[in-house]
């Protein structure tokens, strides 16, 4: 079943069980320095590359997890492409459902013209 409306490829099995390359790449809750800064660093180098998806809320074992856990950090994560990205890209965030968790997906597009860089160093 395809989870995301921006992706078509992203399905329930492929979110789970796809191996991580230079166009996947999962973040799970409980990894160590897992900040929105952590997240922009990543955005980053899928921006300078070949652009990608970042799935937020999913394990690298493919366990997914609620980010509404994070509380009022959480939109930290919503806002992190405008607070640590620089130029300004084409980074768009799609919210899903799955079994009860919100999960993050960042998609990524590929920006040859310009290099990116975090704002805040």
């Amino acid at each position: 079943m395809i989870i995301s409306t921006i992706n078509s490829l992203i399905t329930d099995v492929y979110l789970r069980t796809q191996k991580e390359n230079q166009y996947f790449e999962r973040k799970g809750l409980g990894e160590k320095d897992i900040k929105p800064t952590k997240i922009a660093e990543e955005l980053i180098g899928m921006l300078n590359a070949d652009g990608g998806v970042l799935a937020f809320g999913v394990a690298d074992n493919g366990a997914l997890q609620d980010v509404r856990t994070l509380g009022d950090k959480l939109d930290a994560y919503r806002t992190l492409v405008f607070d640590f990205v620089h130029p300004a890209c084409n980074v768009e965030l799609e919210e899903i459902e799955m079994d009860a968790n919100l999960i993050f997906l960042y998609h990524v597009e590929q920006d040859l013209e310009r290099i990116f860089s975090r704002k805040d160093n």
